[in-house]
């Protein structure tokens, strides 16, 4: 390594500099693909609103929502934003964050979402891979439409 030959603190610098490079692309490769897959599942969940499956919705979350949620209360949720904002029609993602650990991995998404009867909203979703599959863990709408209607 010639960069070493003149200046060693400059070449250790240089090596540093080209490690965290790599790293970092490695990290927003892993990023992009968590955002592809959090767009996958907040879309296959929004068709099960869409439908009406709220039983699907409860049944196929994970264990810890079931846990701090009553089906009776998950379903009049989903049940209230269909009634005054309608059927999902769309989610532009704002942030998507991932966490790996020795729990599992997580995907946290938010989405700006619009709404069948003219109305607007901030979803976040949070999924908990269980096996192969991730499942909803945690989610939580913030929308003034919802509110006042």
């Amino acid at each position: 390594m010639t960069v070493l030959k003149g200046n060693w603190r400059t070449g250790l610098v240089v090596l540093a500099g080209l490690l965290a490079a790599m790293g970092l692309t490695g990290c927003f490769g892993k990023l992009k693909e968590m955002q592809g897959e959090a767009l996958k599942l907040d879309t296959a969940f929004h068709k099960q609103m869409a439908t009406g499956d709220l039983a699907g919705i409860y049944n196929n979350s994970d264990p810890r929502y079931r846990d701090a949620v009553t089906r009776e209360k998950s379903d009049a949720l989903f049940s209230a934003i269909a009634r005054k904002l309608g059927a999902p029609l769309d989610c532009k993602q704002e942030n998507t964050n991932f966490n790996v650990s020795t729990s599992g991995t997580t995907i946290t998404s938010v989405c700006e979402t619009h709404f069948a009867k003219n109305a607007t909203g901030t979803e976040k979703f949070t999924w908990l891979k269980s096996g192969d599959n991730y499942k909803l863990l945690g989610y939580n709408i913030n929308s003034d439409d919802l509110m006042e209607r």
